[in-house]
Order: C-alpha cells, then sequence, then structure tokens
C-alpha cells in the first residue's frame, strides 16, 4: 500500500474514519497529525477524522502551558489539549505526552486538579500514550 502522505509503498495504518480509505506509515502519520489510540483496538485517524476535544475552557488572557511555561493556542487543538475535569490546565501535546511516558499509568493525572480518571481517559482518546509500567 502507497502512504497517502509521501506517496511511498510499506504504509499499514488504515484510518477508522467512516468510509475513510487513507492508509500512512505511522511516523508520517504523526508528523501530519493524525491521531492512534493506544487501548482497546488500538485503531488510527487520520486529519481529518482524529478525535476533537468537547471541553469548553475559556482561556484567560495567554495561557501558558503548565509543563513548559510557554503561550498555547487559543483553543483546543491537535496541539493544544486541555484538561478535562478542571478545564484550567492547558497544555501542548508534546509536553503531556512526554508527562505521560515519565509517570506512567499508575501517576500520571492532571498537573493541576491531579484528576486521574477523567483525565485518562481523554488522553488515551487524543492518542497520548500512557504505559503500564
Amino acid at each position: 500500500q502507497r502512504c497517502c502522505i509521501c506517496r511511498l509503498p510499506g504504509a499499514s495504518v488504515t484510518c477508522r474514519g467512516r468510509r475513510c480509505r487513507r492508509i500512512f506509515h505511522f511516523p508520517c502519520g504523526s508528523e501530519r497529525g493524525c491521531v492512534s489510540q493506544f487501548f482497546g483496538e488500538f485503531r488510527s485517524f487520520c486529519w481529518q477524522h482524529r478525535p476533537v476535544q468537547r471541553v469548553r475552557a475559556a482561556q484567560q488572557e495567554q495561557t501558558p502551558c503548565l509543563i513548559c511555561l510557554e503561550a498555547v493556542a487559543g483553543r483546543p487543538c491537535y496541539d493544544t489539549l486541555v484538561c478535562p475535569a478542571c478545564a484550567s490546565a492547558w497544555f501542548h501535546r508534546r509536553c503531556i505526552q512526554g508527562q505521560a511516558l515519565s509517570s506512567a499509568l499508575h501517576h500520571f493525572c492532571c498537573p493541576l486538579c491531579r484528576d486521574m480518571a477523567t483525565f485518562q481517559d481523554e488522553m488515551f482518546r487524543l492518542g497520548i500514550k500512557i504505559p503500564d509500567r
């Protein structure tokens, strides 16, 4: 199969969006904004069909990422995630992914409100890999 992003052969990840025929390499998909869910059926979605956050969160002027303290986008998007429990914790995808890898499943929680269950469910759904170690 040819990758829909780089056009090279060997693509094996298929989008699980309804009637979507996109197939891509995992690294190409990660660079393009595709989401792979690391739980249950291990589903993957292209940039058009990836899950989005439906959190009502109002940003106070220029909100910083709680991990790196640099500015985040003004609304939840692929690169900017919000805690679904408190809606006050904003962070970059790469920052919260690093936090998840170092904290692992038994210690990974919202850096602000410390919610674990709701936070982990949402992060899993949005493609954050949380190792069980």
